[in-house]
Parts: structure tokens; sequence; C-alpha cells
């Protein structure tokens, strides 16, 4: 006989992990015990040692879908002759090692028991089991069991405690199981139309007195109805209200969505304007993959990640695009779509008159989603027509994660449900931390030893409300983790509201303060995932990122490792006429790079339709060095093509002409010819390795000889004369949008073979906001392999900025360590 202990770390908490260790040691027949507590989960098994190597050999490769094993320690302890094995109960002690599993979809068997008239949870729109159901948006702190979830205010009737009681049953310690009799329940509330602008009224056929309605309560009941009705019938009348082309705000998992129909053009401009959300896609939720593959061109690729148990919206090209209404995806050949993940969704796509529904976050421009009751009265009541609210409270906001397959792969646009809290590995140990990240797209990631936890998706840190869900979502983590950051790290910029809450939040702690420069922890994001300690030739680029030298950068070629970099080549530097209103107003760049180029004022104006009058203000301001700073942004550059061949003025949301530019060039095929890129030399010295750090860190740099100087320069001049030769002519915009994206990528080629050259580095990874575009992503990978480089592109963490503050600690880590010797 032999007894051996067993700790077993990861995600074992919540996802079913102590019914499936006792089903395996009552089948191997083992005797014992295992009990949850901070580190995750503690196993003591006693038997034959044939019975324990198979008991082992199962726990690793039998794992329940939720849960993931991060190791497995074993150690002997002598036989004390138990009879049988128990489950004993969680102990809360030492520090937290474990991780909250992220929510999850419902599962197939909770979906077959929601529509089996014959089963007690038939239509409700909360049963839950141990593979599925909210699990961090629920959760205040570990150890994860219920009374540690918004759910302890919901005693299990005695049927509910029965399953949860039970080891064999597939609810046992299923934290949020609840049915009609003992759990949440969901109600329907009216908004009075009156209360509302003339302009955001609905159509008369979206009238209470309509057929199916059944609302007494309002006309004596203005503003809101109080309870009109409740439960299943409650649900009923939201299908009825969104097929009438009602806007509905529905209380969901992380947060409350706005929804209408998605094939009523009408109801979704009326949500636009509402919501002030004028050009910015909208994703669609649909019943099913067969209904996802009737209204798109899925790859294989698509269709898995569109099943995974997190559900995330997933960037997919349109089949048919009278299948939804335009303005669901203005002027774009493709938008987000996402299948139901709550019993809730599945209910409403159970009337077959629903065939897609618009399912956006429930807020206004960037603002934080609104999760609680009374916040989504205040702050929705002008754009609902209607709530379904639930009383289930939700702890942690959370969007819906959004994905893209790029390159054959699928890459972050958003990480958030189904993935947060999920840590992301890294390559080495380091020390605690707080990492804050950038400014748009906010993210911020804490750090203890080999794992980085990112935070949910947080929206534009540009407000009071940014601010506080940001203070509210670290807190959260902090606590969860037990996390007590040592270090904090920022970005070099100084006017990042990230930056200057950074150095507060430090100062009140008396915490050492670390600044990592944009890009390099662009890189270094990447370099981490692949676990890969450099150098690289690290390709960065995107539209904004504070440069060493105080200037804007963002088509960066740099040399980079964790502790250090240096920039090795970027792009030609232009004005930017206006400063951010450069960003909004596309022809401004537009304008500034014809002028780069040689054109003249009055050709310059031409190209981009403005007005001459306005040409001669920029000239004037470029010229005497007004409100017109130096930028290297190849996300500046895309805007300025796009303003060009596109006509594109103005956008209404961020990367807009880009993105529309690369949806020109969706069908052209991959090998068109580059325009021509000059690679010259810079009159600017830059042999010296560059260290991110502050002041205290006292790193020493080293110079490292050059066969060539550099920083080199990529002139986009001569692509400039070709490519307004090809419009003159009449060549297809589609053609000359697609011949921009092979220039990019040739260009960029062109500069890293220089690297190579002058430093025989091999590997070179892709990172920054550019790299969402999937064409872009596509040529650099496939043309870098054809020139014998290893390409390394992101997948764990985004490319963009939400992936910014993984960089930031992958570099300070390096800094501390480099430090401390």
């Amino acid at each position: 006989m032999r007894r051996i202990a067993v700790r077993v770390c990861g995600v074992v908490q919540g996802v079913g992990f102590r019914p499936f260790v006792y089903r395996l040691a009552t089948e191997e027949a083992l005797a014992g015990s295992i009990g949850n507590d901070t580190e995750g989960v503690l196993i003591e098994i006693e038997g034959s040692s044939a019975r324990i190597e198979a008991f082992l050999h199962r726990l690793r490769v039998e794992v329940p879908p939720l849960a993931r094993i991060d190791s497995i320690a074993v150690g002997d302890l002598p036989p004390r002759g138990d009879r049988g094995f128990r489950i004993v109960s969680s102990e809360v002690k030492g520090q937290v090692a474990t991780g909250i599993p992220a929510d999850a979809a419902t599962c197939p068997d909770c979906l077959r028991e929601l529509f089996d008239p014959t089963d007690r949870r038939y239509r409700y729109p909360f049963l839950n089991c141990t593979n599925c159901g909210p699990r961090f948006t629920i959760t205040r702190r570990i150890p994860y069991d219920r009374p540690q979830t918004s759910m302890a205010v919901f005693p299990m009737c005695p049927a509910c405690q029965a399953e949860y009681d039970d080891p064999l049953n597939r609810r046992f310690h299923a934290q949020p199981n609840a049915c009609p009799i003992c759990g949440p329940h969901v109600w329907l509330e009216l908004i009075d139309d009156s209360a509302k602008a003339s302009t955001a009224n609905p159509s008369p056929a979206a009238t209470p007195g309509a057929p199916g309605f059944d609302f007494e309560t309002l006309e004596s009941n203005p503003g809101f109805a109080p309870s009109t009705s409740e439960g299943d019938k409650a649900v009923k009348q939201t299908i009825d209200l969104l097929l009438a082309g009602r806007i509905l705000a529905i209380k969901g998992i992380g947060g409350f969505h706005l929804a209408v129909d998605a094939t009523n053009e009408a109801a979704v401009q009326r949500l636009r304007a509402r919501k002030h959300r004028y050009g910015k896609p909208l994703a669609v939720m649909v019943r099913d993959l067969a209904a996802a593959c009737a209204l798109c061109d899925l790859t294989p690729r698509e269709e898995a990640l569109l099943q995974e148990p997190a559900r995330p919206i997933v960037l997919v090209c349109a089949k048919n695009a009278n299948s939804v209404a335009p303005s669901v995806a203005p002027g774009l050949p493709w938008f987000g779509i996402f299948l139901p993940y709550a019993p809730l969704q599945h209910l409403l796509f159970a009337d077959p008159r629903v065939r897609a529904l618009v399912m956006t976050s429930a807020n206004l421009s960037e603002e934080p989603i609104a999760i609680d009751n009374a916040e989504a009265r205040a702050r929705l009541g002008d754009i609902a027509d209607a709530f379904l609210f639930h009383d289930r409270e939700i702890l942690q906001r959370c969007d819906d994660s959004v994905l893209a397959v790029v390159d054959g792969a699928p890459q972050f646009v958003r990480r958030a449900r189904g993935y947060v809290p999920l840590a992301v590995g890294l390559p080495f140990d380091a020390p605690s931390l707080l990492a804050v990240g950038g400014h748009l797209k906010s993210v911020f990631t804490l750090v203890r030893g080999p794992f980085a936890y990112q935070s949910q998706h947080l929206g534009d840190l540009e407000n009071l409300t940014g601010i506080e869900f940001f203070e509210h979502s670290l807190d959260h983590l902090i606590h969860t983790f037990e996390i007590q950051p040592e270090h904090v790290v920022h970005d070099l910029h100084p006017g990042y509201l990230s930056t200057t809450w950074a150095k507060q939040w430090a100062a009140d702690r008396h915490l050492p303060l670390i600044a990592v420069q944009h890009h390099h922890a662009h890189i270094a994001a990447c370099m981490a995932e692949h676990g890969r300690e450099g150098p690289v030739i690290g390709l960065s680029l995107d539209g904004t990122g504070y440069g060493t030298d105080g200037r804007i950068w963002g088509g960066e070629v740099l040399i980079a490792e964790y502790a250090r970099f240096t920039r090795f080549a970027h792009l030609a530097s232009v004005p930017m006429p206006g400063g951010e209103s450069a960003i909004r107003e596309p022809w401004r760049m537009a304008f500034a790079h014809l002028r780069a180029a040689g054109l003249s004022l009055e050709d310059a104006a031409g190209f981009t339709g403005a007005a001459p009058q306005e040409c001669r203000v920029l000239d004037r301001m470029i010229e005497r060095g007004l409100n017109a700073p130096h930028t290297t942004s190849l996300g500046r550059l895309f805007d300025a093509i796009a303003a060009v061949v596109l006509q594109r003025r103005e956008v209404d949301y961020e990367a807009q002409a880009a993105i529309e530019l690369e949806g020109l060039a969706l069908c052209e095929p991959d090998a068109l010819p580059a325009y021509p890129f000059d690679l010259t030399e810079s009159l600017e010295a830059g042999s010296s390795w560059r260290k991110s750090g502050a002041p205290g860190l006292d790193l020493e740099t080293r110079e490292e000889p050059q066969s060539d100087p550099f920083p080199l320069v990529l002139d986009p001049t001569p692509m400039w004369h070709e490519l307004l030769a090809d419009l003159r002519s009449g060549t297809s915009p589609a053609s000359i949008a697609g011949r921009f994206h092979s220039s990019i990528a040739r260009a960029f080629i062109q500069a890293a073979l220089r690297a190579r050259s002058a430093t025989a580095i091999q590997h070179v990874a892709l990172s920054g906001g550019c790299l969402h575009n999937r064409r872009l992503a596509r040529l650099l990978r496939s043309g870098l392999e054809a020139e014998g480089f290893t390409v390394l592109q992101h997948r764990r963490v985004s490319p963009g900025d939400a992936g910014l503050s993984y960089g930031q600690a992958a570099v300070a880590s390096a800094l501390i360590q480099h430090q401390r010797g």
C-alpha cells in the first residue's frame, strides 16, 4: 500500500475538478480526500502503486473541459489505512495561487434541459452546471465557493441542495446552481416614449398595443413601468418588442446589451443615433452555427472559434449583404458575429421569427458597460425602449471578447468575457508588479512569478467613469490573487492618463516607477508570448506611440531584447497638421504626405478634395511648425492613403480609414506588385542601445557597433508618385489598395533584411495595432518566411494597445532582474 499527496495548481476550482477526481479515485478503488484551498486543490490518495499510477495518468489526460492544469506536484505520505474517498471543505490559508475560471457558454446538457418540458428547469434563464455558466463575473474572491459569489443571497431549495451535495451529480458544487423556485428571476420594464426626443421615437408599428403586447400598466405609470411582466412572459414579450423594432437593454452575464432586430434597418439606425455610434460596426448574434454559415463565409477555424466555451465575437466575411441591415457594418465586407452563450439568449432565439440580433455593449461611446439595474436605468434610459432585468448581481463588468482569424490562427482584438482572468504565462519568474498599459483600449496586467493576469477590456481612459472602472477592476484582482505590487510600470508618454494615474498611485504607496517605451513594449509582448529571450528584429507598426526622442512613432524597426532596444529604421517623418485633429480628419495627413512627396499645394489639395483655403491654412501650420507635430506612424500613412483613394475625409471611430482600405482590397490577389519605397540613411545618430526604465534603475547601456549607420528611413515618396499615376489612369481603387498593402509589407521586409545583414538576427516579431490588418499580417509573414526568417506573431494577447501592459510587464521584469544582478 502507498499514500501520496498531489498538489494541482491552475484553473481547478468551479470547473467540476473535485467530482472528477472523486470519480477517478472511486473507479480506481482508491481511498483518500480532495479539498480546495488558495493554491488550487490538494489530493491525498491511498492504495496500490499500480492503481495510484493509473490515477495519476488519468488525472493528466481526462481533464474537465473548463479546467486548466498548470502544475502537478506529488509527494509520499505514510499510509493511514483510510476507507473510501471523500471531498473535504475548502481551506482559506496562505497566498492565493489558483485561478478563477472564466465564464463559459451553456453546455449541451443544460441546453437539453432548457428546452425539455418535463425538466424542472424548463425555460429557466439561469440554469447552469459545473461545465458552464458565469464564474469570473459573479466572484468576489478565491476560493471560488458560493459564499464568495453573488449567488450567496439565493439559498438553495432542497432539490438544488441535493444536487450540489452529490459528488456524482454534474451540479456538485456548481456555485451558481439554482432553479425557478430558489434562484434569480427576470422581469421586463418599459420606458415612456414621450420622454425621448422626437427623432429617436420608434415607428408607429412599435408602439404598445401592437399584436402580442400586454402592457396594461404603461399608461398609468409614465417613465418606468414597475415589473410590467415577469419570467417566461417577460422573455416572450421581449421578443415581440424586438420584432416590432424596439431597442431593448438586456442584462446578461458581464453587463447589459443593447439589442435590436439586426434585419430592421430603421431599428439599427435608431440605435446608432441614440448610442452616438455612427459608423463603427455592430456585433450580431445568431441562433446557431447553421445560421452563422448562412450569413457568413466561414473557414473551419472560424467555425471552431465561434463554438469555443468563451463564445467570442468573431470577425468574419459576410456572405450575403442583404442578410442583415446595411447599417450593421457600413462600408465593410465583414462584421462581428457570435452565438448565444447564456440560457436567456437561447430563449430569445427559440422563437423562429428571431433571425439575427444586434447585441452591442450597453454604453455610450467607450464608456464602461452598464452592469447594475439602477445604473442601467440612469445611463440607458435615453437609449432603450424597455429593459429586461434580472436580480443576479454582476460583480465584474466584462464585455464580449472579440477575435479574428489572422493568418490562419486566432488573434485577440478584445480579450474579456470567456478568457479573463485566465493567466497568460511569462517565460521567467517575475517580481510582483502592476503594468498599467496605455491610453486607448486600456488593459492592465498584474504579475507574480511566471503568471501575468490581464484585466478585462476597460475601454479608453478618457473620463472619470473609465478611471473608476480601472480602479475597481484592479482592486478586485489585487484582492482575488493577493498580489501586492512592488513596482508600477507605465508608458513613456507624459500625457497619458494611465501615466498620471500610475505616478500618483505609486507615490501614495512609495513604490518605484518604471517607464517603458511604447513600441518596445509591443515587441516584448510578442517575444514573451513565444518565450523568446532575444534579440529579435521587431516590426512595431501602429498609430501613435511616444518615442524616446519625444516625437510620435508608429512605423518602427527595432533590434530588441527585454531590457533594451535600438531603433534600426522607421518610416519617414511627416507633420500632423492640427495634431489629434489629423487623426479624426485623414485628409490632413494626406495633404502632409503629398506635400512631403513634393506635390504642389494645388495638386495636394486636388487629391485630398479639400478646399484651397483649408490647404493654405495647413501649409502655413506645417511651414511654421504650429500644432504640427512630426510622426513616423504607419497608421497615419494608412489614413492618408484612404483619404486619397476612398476620399475618406473624416472618421467616426479609430482606424476606420485603414479598416475600410483593408476591406476594399479583400478580393485582390496577394501577389500584386508593390509600389516602390526608398530606404535611405538618416542624418540622426542612433547606434546605441536605448534602455527602457526610469531614474533609479541605473542600468548600464552598451554601444553596439554596426556596419550601417542608422536609423534607416523608409521613404514613401516614390510610392506616392506611382500610386497617383495609377489613380489618374483609372486603375481600380481596390487594386490600388491591394498594391499599397504589398508596398508596406515589402518595405518593412527590406528593412528587416538590412537589419539581419547588420546583426545576423533571424527572428522577427510582429506587433502593434496595424497587425490587426489581416492582409498586412499575412503578407509580412509569408514574405519574411520566404526570406528565411522565423516569424513571431501574437496569439494569446492583442498585438494592439490591449497587449501593451503585458509587454510592459516583461520589460520591467527584465530590468528589475538586471538591477538585482
